[in-house]
């Protein structure tokens, strides 16, 4: 790599395992919450034992933004030994991990730590990290890598669908009486990340035939060249697998991407979701 730049994301970009040691990409953790338990995601708790728990537990988990102190810990040794850092992170609307880093950095007083909004969670993230990576090994300046960055976030898109209202509920996003009738009339809401990097519902659907359909539509609606573009195909534990193999043919057959990538959801997003969620990033 180009004058020893580290990369760094956070644990809420749920980046797979084979990208985080192809590219040797350091992550620093945020917590889950359950009851009064508090675990480090991804040191001391992992995906499936998340999604355990999650199935168990009465109450929706909670999750809590990585502090200034563990992004100081994550950069310090690789600022003393010279490196440059560039972190990619979980959107600023979504958590105060972000802030937490330019804390970090104003502690450390350097300008060797470059902190990156990606206004996304979950894939959306990691597939800024993977590009970032790419970039990086092939020789690219960071200055170059920012502005594609920039670039790519711009025409970003995630779209996801849930199979059930009940988290919202849970969650304090929707009211009960809105999550009863909607779960009488089998609705499957559609959710997006908005641009300023919020999760809104977007639309609503009877079926989960029309709520696969309707997320390669939004996707088709931004009107890219996904030929030149990885799309990801991503799902929380519990989806069904020919669900995931209809989801997968539908992006391959209407949108063509360079490359389908697959990912599983973690906590940041998965507690708001629930288990039988599936989503597109791109």
């Amino acid at each position: 790599m180009n004058g020893k730049i580290k990369l760094f994301t956070d644990s809420a970009s749920d980046l797979p395992e084979i990208f985080r040691q192809r590219f040797d990409v350091g992550v620093v953790p945020l917590s889950v919450i359950f009851g009064n338990e508090e675990y480090k995601d991804g040191v001391n708790l992992s995906l499936l034992d998340f999604w355990r728990k999650m199935a168990e537990s009465k109450e929706l988990p909670a999750t809590n933004q990585a502090n200034p102190h563990d992004f100081v810990e994550a950069f310090e040794p690789y600022l003393n030994d010279g490196w440059t850092i560039l972190y990619i992170g979980i959107s600023s609307k979504l958590s105060g991990t972000l802030q937490s880093a330019h804390l970090a950095k104003e502690l450390l007083g350097t300008d060797r730590i470059h902190v990156f909004d990606s206004k996304s969670a979950s894939i959306g993230e990691s597939l800024l990290v993977i590009t970032a990576a790419e970039m990086l090994q092939q020789g690219h300046r960071l200055s170059e890598v920012l502005r594609r960055l920039e670039q790519d976030r711009a025409t970003s898109g995630a779209y996801f669908t849930i199979d059930s209202l009940t988290h919202l509920v849970k969650g304090g996003r929707l009211s009960k009486t809105q999550g009863l009738v909607g779960s009488m009339l089998k609705i499957k809401p559609i959710l997006r990340i908005t641009r300023e990097g919020t999760v809104e519902v977007d639309d609503k659907v009877r079926s989960t035939k029309k709520a696969l359909q309707t997320l390669v539509a939004k996707a088709q609606a931004h009107k890219l060249d996904f030929a030149e573009r990885r799309v990801a195909v991503v799902h929380s534990y519990g989806a069904e697998a020919e669900v995931l193999d209809e989801l997968r043919e539908l992006v391959q057959k209407e949108l063509k991407p360079r490359e389908i990538m697959e990912g599983l959801i973690g906590p940041t997003v998965g507690t708001h979701a629930g288990p039988g969620g599936l989503a597109i990033f791109f």
